[in-house]
């Protein structure tokens, strides 16, 4: 369990925080780049920041504070005209570094607009996803996964906008134990596991209870959870990469490839939860994810998915006695967001109880309080690189598989082979 005032660290994130402040040092996606159409501003908000994303007439990008400096207007609402952003309120124009370029109403030869600048953050486009980063300082490399510089037919992206606090959603991605139980199918007949839709290592979240080793590590927490099946083991390898990224086996892409979770908060009580399946081997089946996707949601949209709090996400009592043990239908995103939000709009880990299944969780709230407290003091911000090829060289240590180890007590050497095999891919 965690104090109010540790609770308090580890979920707030507005500009003024110290969580807020560590998550600023890092590169956060905001949007995908399918969001923006040419004329149309979008407002978002980051971290409690109000925010407008634009495309000027060159196509350059740009992330600005939503309101006027002059008088507050809206400028979601502005026109895209004469190398910026122009309020449609006075006409004041903006470039995409924020820089004030026109006042109308001012007479000819004024200073006035070289004396304005409208808050902007850097931009940069990667895998089809927009990043922006909100910190203090040069900004360090953005991370060149392997799932973002991979073919686009190799990757699927989803997105949700979750109504409760980004750590609620985190922390069940992190979570394998949950799985022998939430996710749970009981007829695979009936609910297709076994299939590409659920993943060939279903069967096994029953057997047993897993054992649970955390390693701290660089760039976060690495997560074992080990199932015993006789003369193997079952073995999820997961890692907690700070602040807010998860990356974790899943689905139709065990063993060969992995998912990329980042929970971006809105504010205190939401967030926007990116999930990337991506395959190495294959293209990935993209209408297939599609269909799979029911949580998928429009940035700007305040729409809620079919199954949601307000009718109890539909459960079926049938169901949970023939089909799915919650009876949630069979979306595990859909399964998650009831977890996470029926937690309440921000969770209180003081009234807690933690056990051996949860050390995936405490090791990740150690290291990310760890950041939190390092970034206050003005020391060394983890997986903060400002060099490429060092940033390079840390990613091939986050490791994701999800396989049958031939030997149950060995995997630390599982682990190390798998790197082994990573490094060597990237020296190629």
């Amino acid at each position: 369990m965690l104090s109010k005032e540790q609770n308090d660290l580890v979920t707030q994130t507005g500009p003024d925080t110290p969580g807020g402040k560590l998550f600023r040092q890092y590169w956060q996606p905001i949007a995908l780049v399918a969001d923006i159409e040419d004329d149309q501003p979008i407002a978002l908000k980051v971290m409690d920041e109000e925010l407008v994303l634009f495309r000027d007439q060159e196509g350059k990008l740009g992330l600005l504070g939503l309101h006027c400096p002059h008088r507050g207007g809206d400028l979601s609402y502005g026109r895209i005209e004469d190398g910026g952003l122009r309020c449609v309120y006075h006409g004041w124009v903006f470039g995409v570094n924020g820089k004030c370029l026109e006042q109308p109403a001012e007479p000819p030869g004024h200073t006035f607009c070289d004396r304005i600048k409208q808050k902007s953050y850097p931009l940069k486009v990667l895998g089809g996803m927009i990043f922006t980063y909100m910190g203090t300082g040069e900004p360090p490399a953005l991370p060149e996964w392997e799932c973002l510089i991979a073919p686009e037919s190799h990757r699927f992206i989803s997105r949700s906008r979750e109504r409760c606090n980004w750590l609620q959603g985190f922390e069940g991605d992190i979570d394998p134990y949950h799985l022998s139980f939430l996710h749970l199918a009981l007829n695979r007949a009936k609910t297709g596991v076994g299939t590409s839709a659920i993943g060939p290592f279903h069967e096994f979240f029953t057997k047993g209870v897993p054992r649970m080793e955390v390693e701290r590590t660089d760039f976060g927490v690495r997560i074992y959870a080990m199932r015993d099946l006789g003369d193997q083991s079952y073995l999820r390898l997961s890692n907690y990469v700070l602040p807010n990224i998860a990356a974790v086996a899943g689905g139709a892409i065990d063993g060969d490839g992995y998912m990329m979770l980042w929970h971006v908060p809105i504010d205190d009580v939401s967030h926007v939860k990116y999930q990337l399946a991506f395959k190495r081997s294959q293209p990935v089946d993209i209408e297939k994810e599609k269909a799979d996707a029911v949580m998928h949601w429009k940035l700007g949209s305040n729409t809620l998915p079919e199954r949601n709090a307000t009718n109890r996400w539909m459960q079926d009592r049938k169901s949970m006695k023939e089909e799915w043990f919650a009876g949630l239908g069979s979306s595990f995103a859909l399964h998650d967001n009831w977890a996470t939000e029926t937690m309440g709009p921000i969770y209180d880990r003081s009234q807690e109880h933690l056990g051996h299944g949860d050390k995936g969780i405490v090791g990740a709230r150690r290291a990310l309080l760890q950041a939190i407290e390092d970034q206050a003091a003005g020391g060394e911000i983890p997986f903060h690189l400002g060099e490429r090829q060092a940033m390079k060289d840390k990613i091939n240590e986050i490791v994701v598989t999800s396989l049958l180890a031939p030997d149950k007590d060995k995997y630390r050497e599982v682990f190390q082979d798998l790197l082994a095999a990573s490094n060597r891919k990237a020296a190629e």
